[in-house]
């Protein structure tokens, strides 16, 4: 008895002390919802989620930017712990445990130079041209299956919109609530615009946790999930909506 007492005395702290450990949070730059400000903080939506999150649940969060696809991978292999922004597939869901409320949603669309983006009126248009997307990036079916189009992988969308400016590609496919938000800058503003055709389909961004880091996946369920029911989201996403219009 005296025995299991004492064990039990010395883990206990462990235990306290594992759980008071940051959560590591894999993401990049993808403005608005992760942004650099002039000291190269992290700001934008994702970061007052979880600003907000870690407030109402006493977690904290390391957030350690890296290329999209090295996120992805980090939480397969069970080194971190969760990501912002994650779209939903089956092939993720071997590996990611999904909350199961979307926070926010966009639209995928195409963005091509004024007068091509006039004629790209269909998908079938899109097969000939150089394509830009980044990688392990999820947009819409039939696009992320088709073998047929050349598509060119990098790991962010601000490569993407220097390679498209340039001509190194023809036509770049993202998210509306992002690539606007670029769209604003006076160096791309005009020269850069959304193709005529607009897919049918709805991109939802969720947190993801890594399968092999779960424990504290349903403290932040139930966080989130009031926060979505109180508006606190929209409230929030709107600060962005109002600095883009002001722009």
């Amino acid at each position: 008895m005296r025995l299991w007492l004492l064990a039990l005395l010395i883990l206990t702290p462990l235990c306290r002390a594992g759980e008071g450990e940051p959560l590591r949070v894999m993401t990049d730059l993808w403005p608005p919802f992760r942004m650099e400000d002039e000291n190269g903080q992290l700001q934008g939506l994702d970061i007052d989620l979880l600003a907000e999150l870690s407030r109402r649940t006493g977690l904290r969060f390391d957030v350690e930017r890296a290329p999209w696809a090295r996120g992805l991978a980090a939480l397969e292999q069970g080194k971190a712990d969760l990501m912002t922004g994650l779209a939903r597939t089956a092939e993720r869901e071997r590996y990611i445990q999904y909350l199961e409320a979307p926070y926010y949603a966009c639209s995928p669309r195409f963005y091509a130079n004024p007068a091509l983006a006039t004629r790209l009126d269909s998908y079938e248009k899109l097969r000939g041209l150089r394509i830009g997307h980044v990688l392990e990036s999820v947009y819409f079916q039939p696009f992320d299956g088709d073998q047929q189009l050349n598509k060119v992988g990098v790991s962010n969308e601000s490569q993407l919109l220097q390679m498209l400016a340039r001509g190194r590609i023809d036509v770049l496919v993202g998210t509306d609530c992002q690539v606007d938000y670029a769209l604003l800058t006076p160096e791309l503003g005009g020269r850069i615009v959304k193709a005529a055709y607009r897919p049918e389909a709805r991109t939802e961004l969720y947190i993801g946790f890594s399968r092999q880091r779960l424990a504290r996946l349903p403290q932040l369920a139930a966080a989130l999930e009031t926060l979505l029911r109180e508006g606190w989201v929209a409230r929030a996403a709107r600060r962005y909506q109002t600095v883009v219009a002001h722009q």
